[in-house]
């Protein structure tokens, strides 16, 4: 089971449950809530723990779910008990405040991938790596662009998360979502209007729970030299998990012409001596000037402050706002 790159999107407005008296019952709300959904609930978790960028507060409640039962169990009880939902996979391409998050966070479980000819079914909790190097030793072509990609497949699809010009949503057959009244429903590839870095799951607040991807036959060689490439070209130019990170900050820009590829986002900040700047321990990635980094004990202020001066000298320069790639939670400030 699983969310592109780190998270999902709040389904639920966050609330407070409470008693008669008018305060927050934390042991019955604690107590109904790993009833409801059949797994261990824990309070106060930090959300740091949990995030590649190893920075965030601490989650109210926090809830690992390791069966699709559990997962439309956590999002119906949010939902009944009026608490606020986040539900993170890799928990990559995200960034939690400082003062955490007031909700129930949900992070999805390992998934199971199978194999049915040339069609890939997958949880969405299972590692997006996972779906690459099973390919690749079937000798089935078309994932292998997806190589080095964090976070799990369900995030993936929630953010038709990609590289090279190309995107999980290009493969899609079908998906199961899950409603916050713990339904589920299949959604073809037309339904969930997948376009760059976005699909309709973030306005209908549904949450991933399968994918089924089609993919082609190839030559295993070919296909494994692929992703051998993708992978280090990665390394090359991306830090690795010494340097915690979020992946790239700033979504690229829509293509000058049509057919042509996209703006990066990274062209325009190294052109802005972006490389290097830093604000506390937050400080932009020597080798990729669209990359933010955690050189020690950052906070998410420091982050944000050091996003917005990359966007002002963007803006100044160039006369474009750059938008965040990277889901900020709560919402972007410009």
């Amino acid at each position: 089971m699983s969310r592109q790159n780190g998270v999902w999107p709040n389904t639920n407005q966050p609330g407070r449950c409470v008693n008669a008296a008018g305060r927050a019952d934390e042991v019955a709300v604690l107590n109904e809530l790993s009833d409801a959904i059949g797994a261990p609930v824990r309070q106060e978790v930090p959300l740091a723990e949990h995030t590649t960028i190893r920075i965030g507060g601490p989650a109210r409640y926090l809830c690992v779910a390791r069966t699709t039962e559990q997962l439309g169990r956590a999002m119906k009880a949010a939902s009944d008990l009026g608490l606020g939902l986040q539900v993170l996979g890799g928990g990559s391409n995200v960034l939690f405040s400082d003062s955490g998050f007031d909700g129930l966070v949900l992070v999805v479980g390992p998934g199971r991938v199978e194999l049915d000819g040339v069609r890939m079914w997958a949880e969405a909790g299972a590692p997006y790596a996972d779906l690459v190097r099973l390919a690749a030793r079937k000798g089935l072509a078309g994932l292998s662009f997806a190589a080095g990609i964090p976070g799990t497949v369900g995030g993936a699809l929630w953010g038709n998360a990609g590289a090279y010009g190309k995107a999980i949503g290009d493969l899609l057959v079908g998906a199961v979502v899950v409603g916050a009244d713990g339904r589920r429903r299949q959604v073809t590839r037309d339904e969930l209007r997948l376009g760059y870095r976005t699909s309709a799951l973030a306005e209908t607040g549904e949450v991933v729970e399968s994918v089924t991807l089609e993919l082609e036959p190839g030559e295993p060689q070919a296909i494994w030299a692929e992703v051998e490439g993708n992978l280090r070209r990665r390394r090359e130019r991306l830090p690795g998990p010494e340097l915690p990170s979020a992946g790239s900050f700033f979504k690229n820009l829509p293509p000058p012409a049509p057919g042509e590829s996209r703006v990066p986002a990274g062209k325009l900040l190294d052109e802005c001596g972006c490389k290097g700047l830093r604000v506390g321990d937050a400080m932009v990635y020597e080798r990729h000037a669209n990359v933010i980094v955690n050189v020690g004990r950052a906070t998410a202020a420091q982050v944000l402050q050091l996003a917005r001066e990359m966007r002002r000298r963007v803006r100044e320069r160039f006369g474009v706002a750059l938008e965040p790639e990277v889901r900020i939670l709560p919402a972007w400030q410009a």
